[in-house]
């Protein structure tokens, strides 16, 4: 039975009336027993998170601290409506960062697409989600932004904001230190320091983390039956079966592919660091000057093979092996082909010579070679389920990033009231990482890429405060520029395709100018909230992908003279030249809020939001068209796909009770989605485009306790009803599929207990739970790839000194070894692979401070 939006808004509220888990934005108490004020910057400005008129779950570090997250994924579940994932659909880093917030997210790391949630680390955007899984350290507070953020976090914000934000030093010296061991050798460092160098004036931060532990799922080499594969059979002497991770071919050659294929997969291998320095000469200057730098040096993330749709994959190889080669006639016979040809797909050699994987022995030579490529390259427990520890993949595995930057932030007090701020912030990215899909001990999928990225942004901001206080503005302009080049190698079964991008080149610039303002029109009871945005945005991208086999106009009998970007050379798949793009947008916010009293409000408000087009960029074949009129193909240009956007209505309830020991919020919300921007499969690529438009209704309810000085409670609950309105024509979806990583529910709730004796310190007891509905990880909800709705435990008691110095936390994750499938792809419908949640895994850590 469906539930409708107010049917299940209702249900939330009776559940949370009779007790039901929803979530807390802080369970840390204060001594006298009551919730401590968590203090954010959502509005730009510092202010109780209870005041600001918006849905917005602020965590602070040592609230993550004490349920054992050390990175911003491991925050996925601990607010509603919420989904971080550290693995996507394809890309192989575990170090990227998928983000969605009220159904609205990008499932894709790829370069020509934007996030649709912002993520933005001291006031600082990061334009690719590469690299953005980044250590909790120094942090103080992440701050969850729902709905829009157009006007004062600016593009593609339209799902919501995360505002992680680290400690400034202090005016004493500190340190922090701890040491992590755990299951799979774990072994995990941090330390950080404060410095006052000049008491008041000048003050120095240092932060640092290293964390390392093995992979969990191991290669093994295949022995089981190769189906009377003659070419085994004549290497084996007769012998069938034996090992055979042997990946010797193609999908070693492309430059960007790490030759060392390590035995494991899924282990941690990190370093990073950050330096803050705080300079405030006088009571009227701040000057803040951020580096940080990230290393990742890894293993690729462990996709395990699902099933393989035999006779779709193999389709092209039965016909080459099966005595009838001639199906497929060499493009040098079709009309327009180049003088020198491409030779016959089965009996003819594979590649270009002249690439960088050089030609390949022709499909016919290969006959059983590479096949069957079947389910036997499943891996199966005794019980006949997927194995997710153990692979016979032999292909790419490496996950190589560093990624750093500067941040530097001035802020002066002009007057009393009003303030000058500007953000200064450059960033570079340097990414390779590769992945063997496919999970065959030959080269069934293997792709590989390498993200080199810079960015440079500047802010700046009018922040006042006028008419006693009545009206608070921030009035400022933003300027972005992002540049950059991406590289792909991906190899299908025995150099079939052989998809090459050797210098993909993108710039973007985006101009913004903004207001938002917070009006009191009655103090301390009735407010209003105006804001508005303007933002230009100017694209710029050159294409280079191709097909080293030009399998597409083989396959097809496409005359490349009609429909190969240069006629010349047959293997070039992507338009030739410079492609260009511009996009205006104007978001706004108009919100309205009610003071009950001064622990309880309520508030709504609309707002909007935008998310840039683009270029799809990966084809199989040439872009073309069939002429009605003639009947032949023709030339395209690059393909393009247009921006997204969304308009949310909200009402909400803040308040804090019962002296400040319960804080209990309340949100529902409706957001008309328009042009979304799916990816999803086009024969062997994936690629993007504008589907159609949407609906996403829900609620959230969160609530945290302190019933006891020494006791705390957080919980939370979202529901989401999200529904295609229309799908456009071409689109491979019906309109009945759900969202991409949206569940319909999710719920979370933990509880510690305190306690404390006289001599020895205190003993603290934890237990978290977390519940998601089924969830689908593709936009055509591919059941062999979806998440089983479920619930994960994980548990750890903490003893702390009585001097509060020294502190010991052992724990266990994923305490009852819940093995589900958490992000998955499929090429063609012919391989499913998926990626499994970790095993359970145990930790101890200890701490010390001054």
């Amino acid at each position: 039975m469906k539930i409708g939006f107010f049917d299940g808004a209702s249900a939330l509220t009776v559940a949370l009336v009779l007790g039901a888990p929803v979530h807390a934005q802080d369970f840390a108490a204060q001594d006298s027993g009551g919730l401590q004020e968590i203090v954010v910057t959502a509005q730009r400005r510092s202010e109780s998170a209870q005041d600001v008129p918006i849905a917005i779950s602020a965590v602070t570090g040592d609230a993550l601290q004490a349920k054992g997250l050390s990175d911003i994924a491991s925050i996925s579940g601990q607010a509603p409506n919420v989904t971080l994932k550290s693995s996507g659909a394809f890309g192989g880093s575990s170090s990227t960062l998928y983000t969605y917030i009220r159904g609205i997210g990008q499932n894709d790391f790829a370069f020509n697409l934007e996030p649709g949630v912002g993520v933005y680390i001291d006031n600082v955007y990061l334009a690719r989600n590469i690299g953005a899984n980044v250590d909790l350290l120094d942090l103080e507070r992440v701050e969850v932004l729902k709905g829009p953020q157009g006007t004062l976090f600016g593009r593609n914000t339209i799902g919501g904001a995360l505002n992680i934000v680290t400690a400034d030093p202090g005016n004493a010296w500190k340190y922090k230190g701890e040491v992590t061991t755990g299951r799979f050798d774990r072994i995990d460092v941090r330390a950080s320091l404060e410095a006052p160098v000049i008491p008041d004036v000048l003050r120095l931060g240092f932060a640092f983390s290293t964390k390392h532990r093995d992979g969990y799922q191991k290669r093994i080499p295949y022995a089981g039956d190769t189906g009377n594969n003659p070419i085994w059979l004549l290497a084996t002497g007769g012998a069938s079966g034996g090992p055979q991770n042997t990946n010797t071919d193609e999908a070693l050659l492309f430059p960007i592919t790490a030759k060392d294929r390590p035995g494991r997969s899924g282990n941690q291998n990190q370093t990073a660091f950050r330096v803050k320095a705080l300079f405030t000469p006088d009571d009227r200057l701040t000057v803040r000057l951020i580096g940080d730098y990230l290393n990742v040096d890894e293993q690729a993330t462990p996709f395990s093979l699902l099933q393989v749709n035999q006779n779709a994959y193999v389709a092209l190889y039965n016909t080459c092996i099966s005595g009838n080669p001639g199906f497929y006639a060499p493009v040098a016979a079709m009309a327009g082909a180049p003088a020198a040809g491409v030779a016959d797909l089965c009996a003819g050699p594979r590649g270009n010579p002249a690439s960088p994987t050089g030609a390949q022995p022709s499909l016919e030579s290969q006959a059983g070679q590479h096949l069957p490529y079947d389910g036997r390259y499943v891996v199966r427990k005794g019980d006949g389920s997927i194995d997710p520890d153990r692979s016979y993949a032999s292909g790419a595995n490496f996950n190589k990033i560093d990624n750093y930057g500067i941040n530097g932030q001035i802020e002066y007090a002009l007057t009393g009231d009003l303030t000058l701020k500007s953000i200064t912030a450059y960033r570079r990215l340097e990414s390779k990482f590769g992945v063997d899909i496919g999970g065959a001990p030959f080269s069934a999928l293997n792709p590989t890429f390498e993200t080199n990225e810079n960015q440079l942004s500047e802010e700046v901001q009018l922040v006042g405060n006028v008419l006693q206080d009545r009206w608070k503005f921030v009035l400022g302009g933003y300027y972005f520029h992002e540049w950059g080049r991406h590289d792909e190698g991906v190899p299908f079964t025995g150099g079939l395709i052989q998809v090459y991008s050797p210098d993909n080149r993108w710039d973007t610039k985006s101009y913004a100018a903004f207001m938002h303002n917070n009006i009191e029109i009655v103090p301390d009871k009735i407010g209003i909230t105006l804001g508005i945005r303007y933002t230009h945005d100017r694209k710029r991208f050159t294409g280079t992908q191709r097909d080293e086999n030009a399998f597409g106009i083989r396959l097809f009998q496409l005359p490349p003279a009609l429909v190969s970007p240069d006629p010349a050379d047959p293997y070039l798949l992507y338009p030739i030249g410079e492609n260009r793009l511009s996009f205006n947008n104007l978001s706004y916010r108009l919100g309205a809020e009610y003071h009950i009293n001064q622990r309880m409000m309520i508030y709504a408000s609309h707002a909007t939001g935008y998310k840039g087009g683009g270029w799809t960029t990966r084809l199989t074949a040439p872009n073309f068209i069939v002429d009605p009129v003639t009947g032949l193909p023709v030339r395209q240009g690059a393909p393009t796909f247009g921006p997204e956007k969304a308009y949310t209505t909200e009402v909400g309830f803040k308040s804090e009770l019962f002296d400040r020991r319960v804080r209990l919020n309340l949100a529902l919300f409706n957001t008309e989605y328009n042009g979304i921007q799916l990816t999803f499969q086009n024969g062997a690529s994936p690629v993007t485009a504008n589907g159609g438009n949407g609906r996403i209704r829900g609620a959230e309810v969160e609530l945290n306790l302190a019933p006891a000085r020494n006791w705390t409670l957080d919980a939370s609950a979202g529901y989401l009803d999200a529904e295609y309105q229309s799908v456009l024509p071409g689109v491979p979806l019906s309109g009945d599929e759900k969202f991409v990583n949206t569940p319909k529910w999710q719920a979370q709730a933990g509880t510690a207990y305190t306690i404390e004796t006289a001599n020895i310190g205190s003993f603290t007891p934890r237990v978290d739970w977390t519940y998601a509905s089924r969830t689908f990880n593709d936009e055509a909800n591919t059941p062999v790839l979806a998440t089983p709705g479920g619930s994960y435990f994980n548990a750890s008691a903490t003893w702390r000194s009585p001097d509060e110095r020294y502190e010991v936390q052992a724990g266990v994750t994923n305490i009852a070894d819940r093995r589900v499938v958490v992000s998955g792809y499929t090429n063609a419908e012919a391989i499913y692979s998926g990626v499994f949640s970790r095993p359970r895994e145990w930790f101890l850590t200890l701490r010390v401070r001054n």
